[in-house]
């Protein structure tokens, strides 16, 4: 089925209000959640590298996307950076700020080294599973300062929420 966007997301909460935003429905729930429109689709890998891999891969053989775009929570290093903030980390030249973005295993905390401004745990994985589509964003909202809290399920929503109309047109 060839569409026109990608969406991944690693957590259903993240997903919530861009599947009610682009008026997804849903496909599949298993092995991976998969809503989709005649234009777009976005399915939700889970956490982490190798679950991003498989999400990936899975989408790839169901859809054709000419755009990809990854959109998720990532810690920042940066204290004087606001939660809720937007970045992309593959573009220097759209109207969202970019942001450096490395990706680890498990969450970084403060105690921990940093090379860049963003952290997260998908965005390298999705990189390397979608370089057969021409046009890739991964763009990131600032959810926490490198701390070990986890946030809610609802506070991941709004800040997906609040973010979707800088992002959104991206997905073409």
């Amino acid at each position: 089925m060839k569409i026109k966007t990608l969406i991944h997301t690693a957590l259903v909460a993240e997903a919530k209000p861009i599947v009610r935003f682009f008026n997804l429905a849903c496909k599949n729930k298993i092995p991976f959640n998969i809503y989709v429109n005649d234009d777009i689709a976005l399915i939700v890998s889970g956490i982490g590298e190798q679950k991003t891999k498989e999400a990936l891969a899975l989408a790839f053989t169901l859809f054709e996307p000419g755009v990809a775009i990854n959109i998720g929570i990532a810690g920042c290093s940066d204290k004087n950076i606001k939660i809720g903030s937007l970045f992309c980390a593959t573009h220097k030249n759209l109207n969202i700020p970019y942001a450096s973005l490395t990706s680890h295993k498990s969450g970084v905390n403060q105690d921990k080294s940093v090379n860049s401004c963003l952290v997260d745990e998908e965005g390298e994985a999705f990189l390397s599973a979608t370089c057969a589509c021409k046009t890739r964003y991964i763009f990131k909202v600032v959810s926490d300062h490198l701390d070990t809290s986890i946030p809610t399920k609802t506070k991941v929503n709004s800040l997906i929420q609040k973010t979707l109309l800088s992002w959104s047109v991206y997905a073409r």
